[in-house]
Parts: C-alpha cells; sequence; structure tokens
C-alpha cells in the first residue's frame, strides 16, 4: 500500500509543507508526442510521433516559495537537492520527506554506497528562465562535477504568459556513446518538469512505465518528449522558470523487455560509474 504522501501526489494534492497555491492536476502537463533516434550514433535520424495526450503520472505542489536548493554533488543521494529530500531554502519546510514520486514501484535505493538504501535518485539537469517573451535559454547542471553530459540543446519551453505553452526534452543522438566509457550503464525511470511561478512552485512527474516499461536500459536510441502545459489554475499566469529533473536508480539484475514504446532512450545518462569514482574519493 502506497504512504500517504504517495497518494496525494498522485492524485495531485500537495505534498505536506507549506502550499498556499491551487493543488496541481496531473492534466496540468502533458506528453503530446514521442520520439526516436534511428540509432545512437551522431548521424541519426529522428521520427517523431504525435500521441494522444498523456497527463503527468504525479504531481505535488503547488508549495509557496521558491524550488530550491539546487543539488551541489548532483548524483541523486539523499538530502542533496530539494527532490531528493532537502529542506526548502529559507522556509526549511520538509516538502518532500524521503524524496519526491518514490513509491513501491520507484523506490529509494544505495546510490552512494555507504549500505543504506535512502537515495531517491533525482539529478537535476538545469533549468530554463523565462524572458518577457516567453523564452530562454536552458542551462545544464554539471553531474557528479562532469559539464559534458547535460548539454545545452537538452530541454526548451515557450512560455505564452497566460499560465500556457509548450516543453521539448530532446537529449541528442550520441549520448550514449559520449558517457557509456566513462560512466557505464544504469537506468532512468522518471523525469520531473518543476514550474515556478513569482512565488509558488509545483512539480510533474512522468515514468517510464508510462511508457510501456518500469525500468528502461541504455541499450536503445534516444527518445524525444514534448508537450504542452497549463497551470493557470494551480500557479497563476506568470512563469518565472523551469527545471529539469531525472531519477537514476541503482542499478538492475534484470532488464525488462521493451513495452509500447520500447525502452526509454534518456537513460542513456546513465551514472553509475560516475557515482562509483565519486564515492571514492
Amino acid at each position: 500500500m502506497l504512504a500517504a504522501s504517495t497518494a496525494a501526489m498522485i492524485l495531485g494534492a500537495a505534498l505536506p509543507g507549506t502550499a498556499s497555491a491551487a493543488a496541481c492536476s496531473v492534466s496540468d502537463v502533458q506528453v503530446t508526442s514521442v520520439g526516436q533516434f534511428s540509432s545512437t550514433s551522431a548521424d541519426a535520424t529522428m521520427t517523431t510521433y504525435n500521441i494522444a495526450p498523456m497527463d503527468a503520472a504525479a504531481c505535488a505542489g503547488g508549495y509557496d516559495g521558491n524550488d530550491m536548493p539546487k543539488p551541489s554533488i548532483n548524483l541523486g543521494y539523499a538530502g542533496d537537492g530539494l527532490l531528493n529530500g532537502a529542506l526548502q531554502t529559507r522556509t526549511g519546510e520538509d516538502l518532500f520527506p524521503g524524496g519526491a514520486f518514490i513509491t513501491d514501484e520507484y523506490p529509494t535505493s544505495d546510490l552512494r554506497g555507504d549500505g543504506t538504501a535512502d537515495d531517491p535518485g533525482w539529478v537535476m539537469l538545469g533549468r530554463i528562465d523565462l524572458n518577457r517573451d516567453g523564452t530562454g535559454t536552458f542551462v545544464p547542471e554539471a553531474v557528479g562535477g562532469d559539464t559534458s553530459i547535460v548539454l545545452a540543446s537538452f530541454f526548451t519551453v515557450t512560455s505564452n504568459g497566460d499560465g500556457t505553452g509548450t516543453w521539448a526534452f530532446t537529449p541528442d543522438a550520441a549520448v550514449a556513446s559520449r558517457t557509456e566509457a566513462l560512466f557505464g550503464k544504469n537506468y532512468f525511470d522518471q523525469f520531473a518538469l518543476v514550474f515556478k511561478q513569482a512565488r509558488e512552485f509545483a512539480a510533474y512527474d512522468f515514468t517510464a512505465a508510462q511508457f510501456g516499461v518500469a525500468h528502461p536500459s541504455v541499450d536503445v536510441p534516444i527518445f524525444h518528449f514534448g508537450g504542452t502545459f497549463d497551470i493557470s489554475k494551480t500557479l497563476g499566469r506568470g512563469l518565472s522558470h523551469v527545471s529539469l529533473w531525472a531519477r537514476d536508480p541503482a542499478s538492475l539484475n534484470t532488464v525488462p523487455e521493451p513495452g509500447v514504446l520500447g525502452l526509454l532512450g534518456l537513460a542513456a545518462l546513465g551514472l553509475a560509474g560516475v557515482r562509483r569514482r565519486f564515492a571514492s574519493r
């Protein structure tokens, strides 16, 4: 049985903490297109499919205040960054005790290698600060100190100024070959978009299971995701920035067969090796 806080997220209600905005709804943010590269090489071609709008699997918020702190090590360790259970900057609120969007299907694990399976696994890929025209440039975050993993082309957002707009998560085709030699293979099983208005924010989670597999592998070409958002009823009209996160659990002993859309290509940002390297320092 799911914990009460987990059930609240799935229903689109706010988690425990200071929440002054309206409760979010999973339909606030949707995926409307999915694309896949023909291979993992740099010259791969992209095929994109429009799909029936797919709601987020879960959401959290709206919460009063900022979506801070950012991670420092940024390898998904417990307490490193807001979605990994760090106390909210300034308020000291524990908005995500145990980590955001943790369920029986997507539990915490021992990523730090300290013998305790308490690491939520959320890695902040970066964020876009929006200009007055509703656009902005994605600024990648370093992952375990490595600035080469996440590119500025990975994420775009266009805001219409009324709480609605579009977004796209677009890793490059060669990310697997660029990272595998250094970091090995691992499995991203969720990604989250965090929308920040002037005074509140809300987070929206998409899972690998929504696209046909619970725990994706890196051995397939990269996928792209595009969609829409309407956060006007949750956060209002203004939008300050949007952050992109992905959850990287511990490696699994078994790899499930691909589902309807195959295995999520975003898993190619595997971090198992870099975690081992960082922990050994």
